[in-house]
């Protein structure tokens, strides 16, 4: 019984501190920027305009636990505008310009993976692995904050 206790409070530290990472990533294509921001428990993206940068607007989603995250897509379009469709995921979102940057709840419908595609996913790792596969041409570049 003490043995149990143990094993589970080491487990509940371990992936309490796994998750208390804030992580920065920018995804660039044709000269558009979306930043998202991974804090404990959400993560936000905004579509950043260059020169002055002015934000267009946020969506985010927050997850708790093991079970539980997001996955969708980035869809850039030659006109500048950006779509975050999600497949899974609790999304909200603060749109001051719809024209640049909109949300869109996907079933699990089949994406056209073109080059101007980016999946993106609670787990960085798995959503650098998946768009190496698909071959995006989306820059995505990543760093701990």
């Amino acid at each position: 019984m003490y043995r149990y206790s143990i094993v589970s409070a080491l487990i509940s530290l371990f992936l309490t501190s796994c998750n208390q990472s804030t992580m920065e990533a920018h995804y660039e294509y044709a000269g558009v920027v979306i930043k998202r921001v991974d804090r404990p428990g959400e993560t936000s993206f905004y579509y950043v305009a260059p020169n002055p940068e002015k934000v267009y607007g946020k969506i985010w989603v927050r997850y708790s636990g093991i079970n539980d995250g997001f996955s969708g897509y980035l869809r850039f379009f030659k006109n500048g505008k950006v779509e975050l469709l999600s497949g899974d995921g609790y999304f909200q979102s603060d749109i001051t310009d719809s024209n640049k940057f909109s949300y869109k709840r996907i079933s699990y419908e089949k994406i056209n993976l073109v080059d101007s595609v980016y999946v993106i996913m609670l787990s960085t790792r798995y959503e650098i692995e998946r768009n190496n596969e698909i071959k995006s041409k989306i820059k995505a570049s990543y760093k701990d904050l």
